[in-house]
């Protein structure tokens, strides 16, 4: 009779090995798979140093949580939701804390892994490491106008559409452009700054979260706090007494 975690192997395909070693070559992709428990059963070295763990057989048998803490909605719930419902995540905009207190933004892909009948047994998935923006592609130049125009208006109410009459581009190439040089949706940018907006904030003034929000293109303070914590996986408040620490 096979065990939970060789049923889990046959679920998720032959030659994990392969694929094991295949990621351990991507040094800026977190690469796992977890059981229905969402303890990591196979994961690759840059989960490993990513933990702040000496070696694999550290981190399989533990979960998101217990290696990376977190307060409020957690990665072991995350993990929970795309297998209690069946339901892949793909491209989340995630923003990662270290073993030494390092942040690195990340898309994170999940997809369940069902077994031969029909039951959800696990998942697996990736986190990539955003890469640097791509500085050489033709249009460049013609999108770092688009760049200029978030980073200074971020704090302010914009639609993406003005922004893009304002390069003289539609949506439809925006967004073309965008994923090829920044590697983001321009919405997922403009996120990606009003968030690291935010921490420095959190971090550096006494600002209320309320004027941190309005400060960050927030009219509701409620709705800044449910975004942020969708991103970094504790709300703005727990965010700051963590670095108060």
């Amino acid at each position: 009779m096979m065990t939970e975690y060789e049923m889990l192997f046959k679920a998720a395909g032959r030659d994990l090995a392969l694929v094991e070693h295949i990621f351990d070559r991507l040094p800026d992709v977190l690469f796992y798979i977890k059981d229905r428990a969402s303890r990591y059963v196979i994961v690759n070295w840059a989960v490993v140093e990513q933990s702040g763990a000496k070696s694999k057989e550290d981190v399989c048998g533990r979960t998101a949580d217990e290696l990376f803490p977190v307060s409020g909605y957690s990665t072991l719930a995350q993990d929970m939701q795309v297998m209690n419902t069946g339901k892949q995540i793909i491209d989340l905009l995630r923003l990662y804390f270290s073993a030494d207190g390092g942040k690195q933004w990340c898309l994170s892909t999940k997809y369940p892994i069902h077994g031969d009948d029909g039951e959800i047994q696990g998942l697996i998935g990736i986190s990539r490491r955003l890469p640097r923006p791509d500085e050489n592609h033709l249009n460049y130049k013609r999108l770092n106008e688009f760049l200029k125009i978030l980073e200074e208006d971020c704090g302010k109410k914009m639609l993406i559409s003005e922004v893009a009459k304002r390069v003289s581009l539609s949506v439809d190439i925006l967004e073309k452009l965008s994923k090829e040089i920044f590697h983001l949706t321009p919405k997922q940018l403009l996120l990606k700054m009003r968030i690291d907006l935010a921490c420095t904030l959190l971090e550096n003034s006494d600002l209320s979260v309320t004027d941190i929000a309005a400060d960050c293109g927030y009219s509701d303070h409620s709705a800044f706090s449910r975004q942020f914590k969708i991103a970094t996986h504790c709300t703005p408040r727990e965010y700051r007494t963590s670095k108060a620490k």
